[in-house]
């Protein structure tokens, strides 16, 4: 079979069989940002996680083991974590204006919706599978990726689901985690942490957020 590429489009010619067009729809989207000058900036994001810690029992959600802070981080004094989310919340208006068509003058808008927590696994700790419902995007960050051992294969990857239903194609995601990045994804996407072995914590931030174009 011969292939050839047009747009976003494939015309597929099969011997003896009129030209069938082949076309993507509903791709999901994944936005991967990197943190400027990462290295110091998170050395004193994971002390303010980490003093909040000691003085937070947490909360139990998506996480088995380790330590899931309430969801109020978009309030937390810290100027550093303020700085952080106004990163993230710009990110997310960056993500929206590249989907959608906007005219002169309009304006992306992101807000926080649902919360945003910080995340603390050590060994054994995991995220079961799980998904956003009510917000456009979800967004994780990480502050600090522990030190995991060469196995178990897989150890404390990020997952994404395949949307689709019965997924009959078998696609799955995988992310390994590092300091510095950021992934924005559609909040309905579900989406899991393998369990993670190693030494050092494995600390990340995550925040849901609506958006809304301004005209």
């Amino acid at each position: 079979m011969n292939t050839r590429l047009r747009d976003d489009a494939v015309t597929a010619q099969q011997p003896g069989c009129a030209p069938e067009e082949l076309s993507t729809l509903f791709p999901t989207v994944l936005m991967r940002r990197r943190m400027p000058d990462a290295k110091s900036k998170n050395r004193r994001l994971r002390k303010i996680i980490l003093e909040r810690e000691k003085n937070d029992p947490g909360v139990r959600q998506s996480n088995v083991g380790g330590w899931h802070s309430t969801a109020d981080l978009w309030d937390w004094p810290n100027p550093e974590m303020r700085d952080l989310c106004a990163w993230v919340k710009q990110a997310a208006q960056d993500l929206t204006a590249s989907m959608f068509p906007l005219k002169p003058g309009d304006e992306v808008l992101a807000e926080p919706y649902g919360g945003a927590w910080a995340n603390v696994l050590r060994d054994g700790g995991y995220n079961k599978v799980h998904n956003h419902p009510g917000a456009v995007w979800s967004a994780v960050y990480y502050v600090a990726s522990g030190t995991p051992h060469a196995e178990p294969p897989g150890n404390g990857n990020f997952e994404f689901m395949d949307p689709r239903p019965g997924n009959i194609h078998g696609g799955k995601e995988i992310v390994t985690p590092e300091p510095g990045l950021l992934m924005l994804f559609p909040s309905w996407l579900y989406h899991y942490v393998n369990p993670y072995h190693g030494d050092g914590e494995r600390i990340s931030i995550a925040w849901n957020l609506n958006v809304e174009i301004v005209r």
